[in-house]
């Protein structure tokens, strides 16, 4: 009997810790259904294959990363900045502002959920293409500058180079 109220007590802890988790992913989910152009889904095994070169700092900065969504906008979002409204609502959801970084036509958001190092949500903004995206993980950020120059090298898979058509 005692087996079953421990079974039954874990049970009920992990679903409340996904059902967390979830609800945070839903934000950007439901925001997305109606704006987004396309989406991609990142897990551990398809952030590996886009290490075309088996660069080692890229495998130390997502070696915790469980899972990056990320959305293009489509033009009516980027026009009336409705992905504004979205990131109004992880704050709302206790998020924060960790970093902003603003040069030229190029702007980068990031907030993360306080108390927290391992759920992300942001917006890669330039003129003509928003993305937006949500990462749930632990990542290596003093690895970041080593993975950008390794993207301009042209040693890695660019996903920011994965654009439609329509996204010009």
């Amino acid at each position: 009997m005692m087996q079953i109220k421990s079974k039954l007590l874990i049970t009920i802890f992990l679903i409340g810790i996904f059902q967390n988790i979830w609800a945070q992913e839903e934000i950007i989910k439901s925001y997305a259904d109606s704006t987004a152009l396309k989406s991609y889904c990142f897990y551990p095994s398809t952030l590996r294959m886009l290490n075309l070169k088996k660069n080692k700092d890229y495998y130390k900065m997502v070696e915790n990363i469980n899972k990056i969504l990320i959305y293009s906008l489509d033009s009516t979002a980027i026009a009336d900045k409705s992905y504004i409204d979205m990131m109004e609502k992880y704050e709302n959801n206790e998020f924060e502002e960790y970093a902003i970084m603003l040069g030229g036509n190029t702007n980068f958001y990031i907030y993360g959920k306080k108390g927290k190092q391992d759920e992300f949500v942001g917006a890669y903004i330039e003129k003509k293409q928003v993305k937006i995206f949500y990462l749930y993980g632990k990542i290596g950020w003093h690895k970041i500058p080593a993975l950008l120059q390794s993207i301009s090298q042209g040693d890695m898979f660019n996903i920011y180079s994965i654009i439609s058509p329509n996204d010009n």
